[in-house]
């Protein structure tokens, strides 16, 4: 096995953390404003997922921050690490956040919002969703987080040979 590919598993997880991170994110807003009301004319919260392509870096700029700093006695030892531009041989792919436009009329004539004809709209955010799509990232977070430990105890190991 190349060092490289042992060092390719921290920009993998990275960028699963980062993927993770930000559903949680997502959801989380999603969940604060799923009961937002709003009236005829006045902005009204729209439900928001995340695509896997991811735009930010959070961990991974963390990890190479955190990581030791290994000395290079040639240049062409270790490529890769330091790089910030690209991910290994590819462009850094970037986080897209979808903005879904669906909201919900909902009959209420005795709320102070409603309209003349006694509709509110609301966002169409179904809450058990939401919750389950925050279980789902926050295992997959976890799950990141494992194979982050795993590939540390391998890399720490073989250090020790």
């Amino acid at each position: 096995m190349k060092i490289q590919g042992l060092f390719t598993i921290f920009g993998h997880v990275a960028r699963g953390m980062t993927h993770e991170l930000t559903r949680l994110e997502a959801v989380s807003e999603n969940i604060s404003n799923a009961n937002q009301v709003a009236a005829d004319g006045e902005p009204l919260y729209h439900r928001k997922t995340v695509d896997p392509r991811l735009r930010e870096e959070p961990f991974r700029s963390f990890l190479r921050d955190k990581r030791l700093s290994l000395k290079r006695t040639d240049r062409s030892h270790l490529p890769g690490i330091g790089e910030r531009t690209r991910w290994y041989g590819e462009p850094w792919p970037e986080t897209k956040t979808i903005i879904h436009p669906n909201e919900r009329i909902i009959y209420d004539p005795t709320h102070p919002k409603a309209n003349a004809q006694g509709y509110v709209r609301t966002p169409d955010i179904n809450v058990v969703q939401e919750m389950m799509d925050l279980i789902t990232a926050t295992r997959s977070y976890e799950a990141n987080t494992t194979v982050l430990n795993a590939a540390k105890r391998v890399a720490k190991r073989t250090l020790e040979l």
